[in-house]
């Protein structure tokens, strides 16, 4: 063989070595954080293998658990009867320390677990931000009181916890039960809808505002909010003003059950009320927790609601068995398994 025929091949694999050596290189290089914007408009960059999260609203658990990444919760950071129910059935869950005690969130208790992210709720707890920040901790702030709001924090979360296939599942899922509904009642005109009254939580006289997602609930169920021009977030209102709105339903959304329907119909205040007369007051499906919270449950109060105002367009709908199947999804168990009552 010729000398030249033999510098040509060692050229040859000289250039072969370096090639895959380089590619080698570049394969075994990988990212170790992703810059996300938050829903506060906030740059936060995080770790993308996150295994420790926690959470100060029960919204971004919540979402975080749905999206199957429950196990990456350093605490049981889900409060109040959906924490309970899911403890029920999750012993894993049900072992995580407390960090809520009743309404008060512990910060110094949820740091001393050093989770790598914190979902701030945007809207109540911009407050912490800064603590958790000092501690060394991210801070992804989310809020959810529309759903266009809600499908953001999904696909933020899910973005973080590198899952996003499961937080599009979710939403299609959600997208398909507003569906459901819309096409029953989406060409009912205003006039012939319903006015509603969403109360809660503090008393009857506290109703939700034209910010709040209730209000866009009630408007996906094919009804009218008569506080719809209140701004703000659960405002108090006087009986006379109940009385001007003179609501056909009622809706009772009280997170901590200080009153129900019972005490709407013997109070005098109501008397003349076109729900109370009609016995239009309704109580939010709440024993393992709320359907008219932010994302994930709140699709099914649609669906809820659109059957208290609409039966005769839904009579074939099965409201436990349409949660039954919601939830298997999202919480590994049915409604009825958790405990769930409508």
């Amino acid at each position: 063989m010729k000398k030249t025929h033999i510098s040509l091949i060692i050229v040859v694999m000289l250039i072969l070595s370096f090639t895959v050596s380089g590619c080698a290189t570049r394969t075994s290089t990988k990212e170790t954080t992703i810059t996300v914007t938050d829903q506060l408009g906030r740059t936060v960059t995080v770790p993308t293998n996150i295994t420790k999260v926690t959470g100060t609203h029960h919204f971004g658990p919540n979402v975080v658990y749905a999206l199957g990444q429950g196990d990456k919760l350093t605490d049981y950071a889900i409060p109040g009867k959906l924490g309970s129910a899911l403890a029920r059935v999750d012993k894993v869950y049900a072992s995580k320390p407390v960090v809520f005690q009743g309404a008060s969130y512990n910060i110094e208790a949820a740091i001393a677990l050093q989770p790598q992210v914190s979902f701030v709720y945007a809207s109540s707890d911009k407050d912490l931000i800064s603590q958790f920040e000092n501690a060394g901790i991210k801070v992804v702030a989310v809020k959810g009181e529309t759903m266009t709001e809600s499908y953001e924090a999904i696909r933020l979360i899910a973005t973080v916890l590198n899952c996003t296939d499961k937080g599009e599942a979710y939403i299609a899922e959600c997208e398909k039960l507003l569906k459901l509904v819309k096409d029953r009642v989406g060409d009912i005109p205003e006039a012939q809808k319903p006015r509603v009254m969403f109360a809660g939580p503090k008393s009857v006289y506290t109703v939700t505002s034209g910010d709040m997602l209730d209000t866009t609930l009630m408007e996906l169920a094919g009804a009218v909010s008569v506080s719809k021009s209140i701004k703000g977030y659960w405002t108090e209102v006087s009986p006379e003003q109940v009385a001007t709105w003179n609501p056909d339903v009622i809706i009772l959304g009280s997170i901590l059950d200080t009153y129900g329907d019972d005490a709407i119909y013997k109070n005098s205040h109501f008397k003349t009320v076109k729900a109370i007369k009609d016995q239009k007051v309704y109580s939010m499906p709440s024993n393992i927790g709320w359907w008219d919270f932010p994302a994930p449950n709140c699709v099914l109060g649609v669906v809820w609601m659109a059957k208290m105002f609409y039966p005769e367009k839904f009579t074939d709908i099965d409201m436990t068995q349409v949660a039954d199947d919601f939830y298997k999804k999202f919480y590994g168990h049915t409604f009825t398994e958790m405990g769930g009552k409508l």
